[in-house]
């Protein structure tokens, strides 16, 4: 075994990227995660600073640019846990830049006096965490045209 080999774990992700298309495919994720106990989830890897994120797709692997990835689809029961539902619900409607509306839960858990969705929506991070039944979503701000709450 190579030495230098960092140990990963994948994960299914469907990507919706800002021209519209789609990719489905494996993200690879550390065993460890700095800002939580347990597996790196998704939406650590696509707040990372690095510009392009690996997936492994039918194809072979494509590097995708994270500034144009608009939604990053993952299944519930892979990413979701308790710290994603603390806080106040939200249930939300987004406007997309391409005109489709996405639809879920926002937990806000933030000081007393900033728990609003606005104060939210309005935090220093690319991606923020939409809550389906099925899927946990991040949701690239640079394309939400609104908000209905």
């Amino acid at each position: 075994m190579d030495e230098r080999k960092i140990e990963k774990e994948n994960r299914p992700v469907l990507f919706e990227l800002s021209d519209g298309s789609e990719v489905e495919g494996e993200v690879f994720l550390r065993l460890y995660e700095a800002h939580h106990a347990g597996l790196q989830k998704v939406g650590d890897l696509l707040h990372e600073e690095k510009k392009f994120i690996p997936v492994r797709t039918k194809g072979g692997t494509l590097l995708i640019n994270r500034s144009h990835i608009v939604v990053a689809k993952v299944p519930a029961q892979l990413e979701k846990d308790d710290l994603m539902t603390l806080g106040k619900k939200n249930s939300v409607s987004l406007k997309m830049i391409r005109g489709n509306e996405i639809e879920g839960d926002v937990f806000v858990n933030l000081p007393e006096g900033f728990c609003r969705m606005k104060d939210y929506l309005n935090q220093p991070v690319r991606f923020f965490t939409l809550i389906q039944p099925e899927f946990v979503v991040y949701i690239n701000q640079e394309f939400v045209l609104s908000v209905h709450d």
